[in-house]
C-alpha cells in the first residue's frame, strides 16, 4: 500500500467518525422528542469497500481476500432498541455506547497514524 494511500484512508475514517459522532449527538439531543427515529451511519467497512481498494495475496501462505461491496457513508434509520409510547426510538444507553465506540476508534486511528508517522521520520533520517 502506498504511503499517501494509507494517510488518505486514515483521513477518510476520521471524517466518517466525525459524521457518526454528530449523528449520535443529534440522536441524544432528540431523546425526548416525540416521534423521533434514531439514525446511524453505514459501517466504515461499507465506505472502505466503495473506494475500490482490493487486498492482494502476495505469498502462498496468505489467506485469500474476501470481496465485498459497499457505498458512501449515509445516515439510515437504525434498528430500534426500544420505542417509547411517544414513538421515540432513541435509547440513551445505546447512544452513549456508540459514542464510546467512536472515541475508541478515533484513538486507535490516531495512534496508528502517530506510529506510522514516526516510522516515516525514522526511515528518512537514516
Amino acid at each position: 500500500m502506498d504511503v499517501t494511500n494509507f494517510f488518505s484512508i486514515a483521513s477518510q475514517q476520521n471524517r466518517w467518525l466525525s459524521v457518526r459522532q454528530s449523528v449520535i449527538a443529534q440522536n441524544i439531543a432528540h431523546v425526548n422528542t416525540p416521534g423521533y427515529k434514531a439514525l446511524d451511519v453505514e459501517p466504515f467497512e461499507a465506505v472502505l469497500n466503495a473506494t475500490g481498494l482490493k487486498m492482494q495475496k502476495t505469498q502462498a501462505s496468505h489467506l485469500s481476500p474476501v470481496s465485498g461491496t459497499g457505498s458512501d457513508a449515509q445516515t439510515q434509520e437504525e434498528a430500534e432498541w426500544a420505542v417509547l409510547h411517544s414513538g421515540n426510538s432513541v435509547s440513551l444507553e445505546e447512544q452513549l455506547f456508540k459514542a464510546s465506540e467512536v472515541t475508541g476508534a478515533y484513538s486507535r486511528n490516531t495512534g496508528v497514524m502517530k506510529v506510522f508517522h514516526r516510522m516515516l521520520l525514522a526511515s528518512t533520517k537514516g
